[in-house]
């Protein structure tokens, strides 16, 4: 593989995880994230503008299938590459005419874990794609700290209150909190707490 970057395009409707996906892909050296898109129509649209090397494909968007984008990328450029992630990873079946081109599907659930070992596997001289987050964790209170962890899980801010039992206005109270004791902005917040899951999900991590 060349030693240039590789470029992905991140195709995912729900824009907590498309977030999560691009900080977390964005923070390595030999991956350049150049776009995103949130339907078939702007997925194909995007594999035509910028013909990705590597497409994260969610097969399930609110105008079609998803594979509909993989093949557009296929027709443009035959040895680009497609990792397929499904909440229902396990009826997925790669298209015949897919099966070069596309070297995984995942389950949501299990994204950032596999999607590390998928996305190393495609890089050059195999490096690391986990930088080590550096947090001190020891200036939240536990209920920050859960909030922390789902939202690097890719949850919103109403299904954290849906999940704690809790109102989305003191979900925000408490991101703005955490934003706070660790000098982050919104944005970066999302990032590291996605660099956490992954951590906390890294064989020997916490």
């Amino acid at each position: 593989m060349s030693s240039s970057p590789l470029r992905c395009l991140v195709v995912e409707d729900q824009l907590m995880m498309q977030q999560l996906l691009m900080a977390m892909l964005g923070q390595h050296p030999a991956l350049q994230v150049v776009g995103s898109a949130c339907s078939v129509a702007e997925g194909i649209a995007a594999c035509s503008a910028l013909i990705p090397d590597l497409l994260i494909l969610d097969i399930a968007l609110p105008d079609g299938d998803g594979l509909t984008v993989a093949r557009a990328l296929a027709r443009l450029d035959p040895s680009a590459r497609v990792i397929v992630l499904s909440s229902f990873a396990g009826t997925v079946e790669r298209p015949p005419e897919l099966r070069s081109q596309i070297v995984a599907i995942l389950d949501k659930s299990r994204a950032y874990q596999d999607l590390i070992r998928e996305v190393e596997a495609l890089l050059p001289e195999g490096l690391p794609l986990r930088p080590a987050p550096s947090l001190d964790l020891t200036l939240l209170t536990p209920r920050e700290r859960e909030i922390l962890e789902l939202v690097g899980r890719g949850w919103s801010s109403r299904s954290i209150a849906e999940r704690l039992i809790i109102s989305p206005h003191t979900v925000e109270t408490h991101r703005r909190n955490i934003c706070s004791k660790l000098g982050l902005s919104g944005a970066a917040l999302v990032r590291q707490a996605s660099l956490l899951v992954q951590s906390f999900q890294a064989p020997g991590g916490a």
